[in-house]
């Protein structure tokens, strides 16, 4: 899927609390300190809300989970892939955007922490 984003505006407060700790998840070990690192991990935030909502537009909002592989009506059959009804952001699941921010930051290092 490419990298587009709606414009749906400034996120709210309470999307930006319940996406931070999946992004710090995301990132884990790395610790976001002060500074050009703060402003990264906040735009990366930002985008990937976006994103989000951009894909949630595009199914109308529709509940079929991401991960489905196969579907049939008749004699109704659903196969899901991997991780299909897990929230957390991986490789697959992170806006592009997002991730170019965090790992331009250094963010996505995840070696020895004291990077600094």
């Amino acid at each position: 899927m490419p990298d587009i984003h709606g414009n749906y505006g400034s996120p709210k407060l309470d999307e930006v609390m319940a996406m931070e700790p999946r992004m710090k998840a995301f990132i884990f070990p790395t610790i976001v300190h002060d500074g050009f690192e703060r402003e990264a991990f906040d735009r990366a935030v930002y985008y990937q809300i976006q994103h989000e909502k951009t894909i949630a537009a595009a199914i109308n909002n529709q509940q079929i989970p991401e991960g489905v592989t196969s579907f049939r009506i008749g004699d109704f059959s659903m196969t899901f892939g991997d991780g299909s009804f897990d929230t957390r952001l991986t490789r697959k699941t992170i806006c592009p955007t997002a991730y170019g921010i965090l790992l331009e930051a250094g963010l996505l290092y995840k070696g020895v922490e004291g990077r600094c």
